[in-house]
């Protein structure tokens, strides 16, 4: 049997990245090519909780979950956890995945990627268009949501309080749901 090797002493691209073997977790970001390790339980137990709260909502458009590549430049593809396109912008959903930022994004924070979702994929997300950006702490139970500032919340709940996004006004629900 062969065993793949990747090589991270260079800058990749996009045509690098789409060679990669179906199902890696890996993303692409400013040419790096980060790697992880599977999600835990109670990550995917909040994600689970989430986009069956998102789904709850009927809302226009798509909600798609962890792994979907989401396409921002030639350095960079990013794997969120889960994502809502509306349905004026379906149309960025291409056969290789999306083409540029999400209307609202979210990003489940494990002990391997917290530094990366807080600082590289809000700032990059928030500037190629997404109307929001949402952080859950599974660990610390708060949520916090971005949306016209990169560096101040425009909500921010720990363990308990009412969940309300400005982008889309349908989602209201109780933090305390994500983390049973």
């Amino acid at each position: 049997m062969q065993v793949a090797t990747i090589d991270t002493s260079r800058s990749w691209t996009v045509k690098d990245y789409q060679k990669l073997e179906e199902g890696l977790l890996a993303q692409l970001i400013e040419g790096q090519l980060v790697t992880s390790p599977a999600p835990s339980p109670n990550h995917q137990r909040v994600l689970r909780e989430l986009f069956k709260t998102f789904n709850s909502f009927e809302l226009k458009g798509e909600i798609l979950f962890s792994p979907v590549d989401v396409y921002l430049d030639h350095e960079t593809v990013f794997q969120p956890d889960l994502i809502f396109i509306s349905q004026s912008d379906v149309s960025r959903i291409s056969s290789r995945g999306i083409e540029g930022a999400p209307n609202l994004v979210v990003e489940v924070l494990s002990p391997s990627n917290s530094f990366i979702d807080r600082n590289i994929k809000k700032r990059r997300f928030l500037e190629a268009g997404a109307g929001e950006y949402w952080l859950i702490d599974p660990a610390n139970k708060t949520l916090e949501i971005y949306s016209d500032s990169i560096e101040q919340p425009s909500l921010y709940l720990v363990e308990t309080g009412t969940v309300s996004s400005l982008l889309l006004p349908k989602i209201n629900f109780e933090l305390s749901k994500l983390f049973t």
